[in-house]
């Protein structure tokens, strides 16, 4: 779409509200709103303005309209807000005026698209602000805000400003064919290129952590029939959301409940337990959907029932989760069967990296500790300033060019010429580029604000 379209849309959400907000933004926003505001002539920037909006002859709505103009407003071109009373009707017509005066429907994150294309925020600042939104606790929020205010910006620029710099002086004596100038110290250049590998190196380390923070860490609870996966579920969520039953079996689909563990995205999945022989097709298609979402979880939660021996079946579950190396927790459930039977517990484990709870769903002794050992280890404090990274094509972007500049250190040791190590050093330093959007292709950057709300 043309810079030159003035593009229109909602940033409030859906449904009734006290109020609602639309955008209008391009070269044509104050021009349109004088067709739907007549009567208002002053249009000061950055001052609220009472308006009358006119459908026809007919007042549609009384509402405050604020001229921002370039380069001083959010997409850095000329943008009018309407805050409307919230009504369905009253948003949706003034959006088809606003269309039948020249604007057109703004695309998905076309207004931070505008955004970034006029400076007024780089591409990992735009991703933050999209990150920011969709935060759903405290930590994706930090993260969000950390990205959406430049840090993690600074970081990769720091790295950018010292690999110009190396390079610059590396094609400088390239080109100097009299060899009038001092040659580089290889020590020198070892020393700069160690210090960008280490600084890359720290923030990928933080993907690990930060993709949990942002989409959830997800845990698949398992076990055989009746160990009392359900109600676990239940205890952890803190209401009834999956269906408890003395029979076995109950439990025939996957069921998935959000909860949040100190401020962490928890992705709890329930799953129909396993044993041998299932009773009929329903239940042994929930065992394979199981299974499956075994396969995928981040974290594996195995459920025994530790009034009882554990039979051959539970054994060879309990073998296949530790063989998935994750994140695993045994519960040993029904501590208040042992107690009241004077039972010391027949499950033994074994040896393995994985921690160990004795829960009881029904008294609820243990439930906190399970809450801590599932977000134990997903801390922040390898980032000192809480930059972090969360998105797949951040983090491939930053390996690419840890790579490339571990590729120049390689070649610099083997004592090959600077115009070999060069350009693995190009080769980083235009990695970190695109990165932060200043060489992103135009078919990259469509695909990577198409992501985006509608509104924003």
């Amino acid at each position: 779409m043309s810079m030159q379209t003035t593009i229109c849309a909602p940033v409030t959400g859906e449904g009734k509200s006290a109020v609602a907000v639309v955008r209008l933004s391009g070269p044509q926003a104050l021009a349109i709103t004088r067709v739907l505001c007549p009567a208002c002539q002053d249009w000061q920037p950055r001052r609220q303005n009472l308006c009358r909006i006119m459908d026809g002859e007919a007042v549609l709505d009384s509402a405050l309209v604020t001229y921002f103009k370039a380069p001083h407003s959010f997409t850095g071109e000329d943008v009018v807000e309407f805050a409307l009373h919230g009504s369905p009707y009253i948003r949706g017509r003034v959006l088809e005026l606003l269309c039948r005066a020249g604007a057109v429907p703004a695309r998905r994150g076309e207004y931070s698209y505008r955004a970034f294309l006029n400076g007024k925020m780089d591409l990992l600042e735009a991703q933050g602000l999209c990150d920011l939104i969709s935060s759903g606790n405290k930590e994706a929020h930090a993260m969000a805000m950390s990205s959406l205010d430049g840090r993690l910006s600074k970081r990769l620029e720091n790295v950018k400003k010292t690999l110009t710099n190396l390079l610059a002086q590396i094609e400088v004596r390239l080109d100097d064919v009299d060899e009038e100038m001092t040659p580089l110290d290889n020590t020198y250049v070892q020393g700069e290129l160690a210090q960008c590998v280490a600084a890359l190196a720290r923030l990928a380390d933080t993907f690990s952590v930060g993709k949990f923070i942002k989409e959830g860490l997800k845990v698949a609870i398992v076990g055989a029939p009746n160990a009392g996966k359900s109600s676990l579920l239940n205890a952890l969520v803190g209401f009834d959301r999956a269906i408890v039953s003395a029979q076995s079996g109950t439990t025939r689909d996957t069921i998935e409940e959000t909860l949040d563990i100190n401020g962490r995205k928890i992705i709890l999945t329930d799953t129909a337990g396993i044993r041998d022989h299932a009773l009929d097709p329903a239940e042994q298609e929930g065992m394979k959907r199981s299974v499956k979402a075994m396969r995928a979880a981040d974290a594996v939660i195995m459920v025994a029932d530790s009034s009882r021996a554990p039979t051959p079946q539970e054994k060879a579950l309990w073998a296949d989760v530790l063989e998935e190396h994750k994140k695993t927790v045994l519960v040993l459930n029904k501590q208040d069967a042992l107690l009241e039977n004077n039972n010391a517990g027949a499950w033994n484990p074994g040896t393995g990296d994985f921690t160990t709870v004795k829960l009881s769903c029904k008294t609820g002794q243990g439930v906190d500790e399970l809450k801590q050992a599932l977000t134990q280890g997903l801390t922040t404090a390898m980032a000192e300033d809480g930059v972090m990274i969360s998105n797949l094509r951040q983090y491939e972007a930053v390996l690419r060019a840890q790579t490339e500049l571990e590729m120049a250190q390689r070649r610099l040791t083997a004592q090959a010429g600077g115009e070999i190590y060069a350009e693995h050093i190009r080769a980083a330093l235009n990695g970190l580029k695109d990165l932060i959007g200043e060489v992103t292709p135009d078919d990259v950057l469509d695909v990577i604000f198409s992501t985006f709300c509608m509104g924003k």
